[in-house]
């Protein structure tokens, strides 16, 4: 597994900034696009602090990788040797969605809060939507619940931070997804507990992110 610096304390604190950043940008995301309408304000707010969470993550990210124990995997190295496991993650997600889809036209299943909107396809709110909470926000996200998660946390290569580290980065994706019902809840659970073990077995975050945004489109799409 990766390793990122030593010190635990100063990984909590830089967690804790990270997890702040996070938490405004999913506040601003909410606020800027509703079921029904835009909040023009609010979506320019969105788009400064994405722009500067993501161009932030992103640098910490990339100046850390000298602490990690194992290089990242180029994308090139996760098709040679995962590909068979990339490719049954993107159908246990993708088959996931289908069936939440299928249960909430049966009305089985609630629907999921803040990623259904009453747009229409020629609306150019729902290709906002589409590019605000179905590629950004889950880009960022998974740097947070699933990069620098396992990173400053798990860093020991055992089974048991293993399970460990899938069933608290799942369960910290689904806080993210702030879902009211139980059910929605460990559904987003399931995705996040997919994308974290994703990523624990490429070593390449762009997996858990792809995943992430390939999951978040489908039900934005098939709502």
């Amino acid at each position: 597994m990766m390793k990122s610096p030593a010190s635990r304390t100063g990984n909590l604190i830089r967690y804790a900034i990270f997890l702040v950043l996070v938490l405004l940008t999913s506040w601003f995301k909410n606020m800027a696009i509703t079921k029904t309408s835009i909040s023009g304000v609010f979506t320019l707010l969105f788009f400064c602090i994405a722009a500067l969470t993501l161009t932030f993550f992103v640098r910490q990210f990339n100046l850390e990788k000298r602490y990690f124990a194992h290089p990242l995997n180029h994308l090139s190295d996760v098709f040679e040797n995962c590909f068979g496991f990339f490719l049954v993650m993107v159908l246990a997600v993708g088959g996931l969605n289908l069936l939440i889809a299928w249960l909430q036209a049966q009305n089985q299943m609630p629907e999921f809060s803040h990623l259904i909107t009453r747009f229409e396809f020629k609306d150019g709110g729902f290709w906002l939507y589409l590019l605000i909470a179905g590629i950004i926000t889950p880009i960022i996200q998974q740097y947070l619940v699933a990069g620098f998660f396992n990173n400053y946390f798990f860093r020991a290569e055992t089974p048991l931070n293993i399970v460990l580290a899938v069933l608290i980065s799942g369960a910290l994706y689904a806080v993210l997804q702030f879902q009211p019902f139980f059910m929605p809840a460990f559904i987003q659970m399931s995705l996040g507990w997919l994308f974290a073990l994703s990523y624990l077995r490429t070593h390449n975050l762009a997996v858990p992110i792809f995943l992430n945004i390939f999951s978040t489109i489908l039900v934005i799409v098939l709502a």
